[in-house]
C-alpha cells in the first residue's frame, strides 16, 4: 500500500479515531514510509465533514463543484444567461449539501464556507475534490486560494475540470425574415396599392430594427447589473458570516460580564464582612 492509499483510508475515519489508526498504519509500514504516515495531521471538525460528504455522498459535491466549474467557463466565455442561470443554482446546491449534517453552527459555516470557496476557486475545488482536507478554506474572491497546506497530500490545482458538452445557444426564429419576403403581387394589384404595401414593408422593417437594437441595449444593462448583483450577493454572504460570528463572540462577552459582575458583588459582601470581623476585633483589643 503506497501513501496516498494510506491517506485516503486515513481521512475516511471518523476524527475521533484519527490518531489510533495513524499509529496503527505507521506500525506496520517501512521505516520511510512510516515517518510520513506519522506527519499525517489530524483533520479539523469541518474538514472532516466535507471529507466525509466527498466519500458519502459524491454526486452532492461534484454537483456544487460542477457549479464552479460551469460558472468559471461562463465567466470566460462572457456567457451571461449561463452565469445569471448559475448564480441561482449556486446558493440552493450549496444549503443542499450543508443540511442536516448535525454539525453545531460554527462548523457548519465552515463547511459552507469552505464549499464557496470550491465553487469560485479551482485550486478549493481541487483540494475539497481529493478527500484529504485539513482544514476549512475561505476565498477572498481575488487570490487563488491557498491550499498547500490544507491538504494531506499535495493536489493538481491545475488539473483541467471533466470536460462538459458546450451548449448550444439557438436563437428563437421570429417573422423579420418572413416579412422580408415581399409576396407577389396580384394581378389586379394597382400600382398604389403597390406603393403603399412597400411603404407599409419599410415601416415595418424600422420598427424591428429599432426593436432590436432596444432589446440589445437592455440586454446589455441586465448583464451589468447581474455582475453588480452576483458582487453584491458575494458581500452580502460575507457580511453575513461576520454577523453571526460577531452575534455569537457578544453573546459570549455579555456572559463573562455577567460572570463577572457576580463575582465581584460576592468579592464586595466577603470584603464588607472581613472589614467588619476587623473593626470588633479592633474593639476587643482597645
Amino acid at each position: 500500500m503506497d501513501l496516498r492509499e494510506v491517506a485516503g483510508e486515513l481521512y475516511a475515519g471518523a476524527p475521533a479515531e484519527f490518531v489510533e489508526r495513524r499509529s496503527a498504519a505507521a506500525a506496520g509500514a517501512a521505516r520511510d514510509l512510516a515517518k510520513e504516515i506519522r506527519a499525517f495531521r489530524k483533520p479539523t471538525a469541518s474538514a472532516a465533514a466535507i471529507n466525509a460528504l466527498v466519500r458519502e455522498h459524491p454526486d452532492t459535491v461534484e454537483d456544487v463543484l460542477e457549479i464552479g466549474d460551469r460558472m468559471r467557463a461562463a465567466f470566460a466565455d462572457r456567457d451571461r444567461a449561463a452565469i445569471r442561470e448559475l448564480t441561482r443554482d449556486r446558493q440552493r446546491l450549496l444549503q443542499k449539501a450543508t443540511h442536516g449534517l448535525g454539525l453545531s453552527a460554527a462548523v457548519e459555516r465552515e463547511v459552507e464556507e469552505t464549499l464557496q470557496a470550491a465553487v469560485v476557486d479551482a485550486a478549493a475545488a481541487a483540494a475539497v475534490r481529493s478527500g484529504m482536507l485539513l482544514r476549512a478554506l475561505e476565498s477572498t474572491g481575488v487570490d487563488q486560494v491557498d491550499v498547500s497546506d490544507a491538504v494531506a497530500l499535495p493536489v493538481d490545482v491545475d488539473a483541467p475540470p471533466p470536460s462538459r458538452p458546450a451548449k448550444t445557444k439557438t436563437r428563437a426564429k421570429t417573422g423579420t425574415d418572413a416579412s422580408r419576403a415581399e409576396p407577389e403581387p396580384s394581378d389586379r394589384e394597382s400600382a398604389s396599392e403597390r406603393r403603399e404595401r412597400q411603404r407599409r414593408l419599410r415601416t415595418a422593417e424600422k420598427a424591428v430594427e429599432r426593436a432590436r437594437a432596444e432589446t440589445e441595449g437592455l440586454d446589455d444593462e441586465l448583464d451589468t447589473e447581474v455582475d453588480r448583483r452576483s458582487d453584491l450577493e458575494a458581500e452580502r454572504d460575507t457580511l453575513q458570516r461576520r454577523l453571526e460570528r460577531t452575534t455569537e463572540e457578544l453573546a459570549e462577552s455579555r456572559a463573562a460580564e455577567r460572570d463577572l459582575r457576580k463575582r465581584i458583588s460576592a468579592a464586595h459582601t466577603a470584603l464588607r464582612a472581613a472589614e467588619r470581623d476587623l473593626r470588633a476585633a479592633q474593639d476587643e483589643n482597645a
